[in-house]
């Protein structure tokens, strides 16, 4: 347990099962979040945008089709074998092609060699930025018909996550405040295009040390629960547009963008709808970082909300993404959770998410 505290779990972004859509309580054609009413309305100079902290459904198609797993197979002379791993496929390598055919799921791998039979693939693999070419030769399942190759494989993501931050001048928006990585890896995904849809919270898992709590909930599916796309996957959160007839879904509340130097340790607020309502916390700034270029990292937040703190328990899986609030302007993003300290979590500068998405993707 030695140096323990130093200890922090990256806040990951979780994968959600996603359930049957039921009636939960108020209509979900509008907006079911509202500002407690004490909270201000912001009036400053400056650059303006409008804060999140909306719990919201993030569905993703990977680039590729990504390899999550190897496994051994019992073929037919009962000789436990993995043709994948034998032909040197790896845990997050991304699958392209096989036989030059575009393989965007894992359907289309399935009809492929189903249709093909027993031979030899000539697999295109993506690993980590550098192209390879595999060949794998499938083996038929002991007592059974079924041609294996030995790996598992997904090309889809889903879950639910925090929205940073609406610019209601372009429709850019921001969420999550981290990307979403490789379990195994550890590298980014690289996703192919993505939805964001309104979602339910069903119940909150508290938090506890050494284990992360999360918002527990599902994504709605009808078409009118649809709010945007998701363009890009980075290190500093996902980054999208809202459509335009859904940007009054979030807030008529304009918020100025603070610069990093402007940060100060003491009190604070985050924006979050744990408990259905959208609403602020309070929070306390213990430590900022110098950084001269972006990191996720950038200082350091502990929850006091005695309500939050009753609800959650501190920072939770689900609640990466929520506006960090001082002086009536939006200074970062929640991003991290101590592992030893669940009231406890790292922040992101701001200024670091904009420039992400206003220099690199417009």
């Amino acid at each position: 347990m030695k140096r323990f505290a130093k200890r922090v779990l990256f806040f990951t972004f979780f994968i959600a099962l996603l359930l049957t859509s039921v009636f939960f309580g108020f209509n979900l054609k509008t907006n079911p979040y509202k500002f407690a009413a004490d909270d201000p309305v912001i009036d400053t100079e400056g650059k303006y945008i409008i804060p999140g902290g909306q719990t919201v459904g993030v569905e993703l198609k990977t680039e590729g089709v990504l390899v999550v797993g190897l496994a051994d197979i019992l073929d037919k002379d009962k000789t436990s074998i993995s043709p994948a791993k034998m032909a040197g496929i790896q845990i997050g390598d991304k699958i392209m092609e096989i036989d030059s055919h575009t393989m965007r799921s894992t359907d289309d791998i399935i009809s492929y060699t189903e249709e093909n039979g027993i031979k030899t693939y000539n697999f295109k693999i993506d690993r980590q930025g550098r192209i390879l070419n595999l060949k794998v030769t499938p083996v038929e399942r002991y007592e059974s018909d079924e041609i294996k190759f030995g790996f598992w494989a997904r090309d889809d993501i889903a879950g639910i996550g925090t929205i940073t931050f609406v610019d209601p001048e372009s429709g850019y928006y921001s969420a999550i405040g981290h990307g979403i990585s490789d379990s195994e890896t550890g590298a980014l995904i690289d996703i192919e295009f993505g939805t964001i849809s309104k979602a339910n919270i069903t119940s909150i898992k508290l938090g506890k040390k050494g284990e992360p709590g999360e918002i527990i909930g599902y994504i709605l599916k009808d078409k009118e629960d649809s709010l945007g796309t998701v363009l890009n996957n980075t290190n500093f959160g996902i980054y999208g547009k809202i459509d335009e007839k859904n940007i009054g879904y979030f807030s008529n509340d304009l918020i100025e963008v603070g610069k990093k130097e402007e940060i100060k340790i003491g009190p604070a607020q985050i924006i979050s709808c744990v408990n259905n309502e959208l609403k602020r916390y309070d929070i306390e700034i213990t430590k900022l970082f110098y950084q001269s270029k972006p990191d996720e990292k950038s200082f350091v937040v502990k929850i006091t909300d005695e309500e939050l703190l009753s609800l959650t328990n501190g920072i939770i899986q689900g609640m990466s993404g929520c506006p960090v609030i001082q002086n009536n302007k939006i200074v970062g993003a929640i991003t991290h959770v101590f592992m030893n300290d669940p009231s406890k979590g790292y922040g992101i500068y701001i200024e670091w998410i904009f420039d992400e998405i206003y220099n690199n993707y417009r």
